[in-house]
């Protein structure tokens, strides 16, 4: 006896195609994430699923990774803006003058 797939247990439940349910959940713009835990499956099955039928489900705003900080900010290099800014390599001729003396 083979075991249900998460798309026959849907259309079991709900009665409805499984892009039927999957688009009126998409467009009450929920997440994937959201998808799963009202269908009571993994976030990977629903990923798969719309994917299968070309759904896209909204997908939540990215956190700001760097924080602008005043010492981010400063023009002199600090531990918090290092890599920022450019580098400039020394005057190799002052640097043989240096080394002459």
């Amino acid at each position: 006896m083979s075991a249900v797939t998460v798309e026959q247990r849907i259309v079991k439940e709900y009665h409805c195609p499984v892009p039927d349910i999957l688009s009126q959940y998409a467009s009450e713009g929920l997440t994937s994430k959201q998808v799963a835990e009202k269908l009571d499956c993994g976030v990977s099955n629903v990923r798969r699923i719309a994917r299968k039928y070309n759904i896209r489900f909204n997908q939540p705003s990215p956190e700001p990774t760097i924080v602008y900080s005043q010492e981010f900010l400063e023009r002199k290099i600090n531990p918090i803006n290092f890599l920022s800014r450019v580098w400039h390599r020394p005057n190799i001729s002052k640097m043989e003058e240096m080394e002459v003396i």
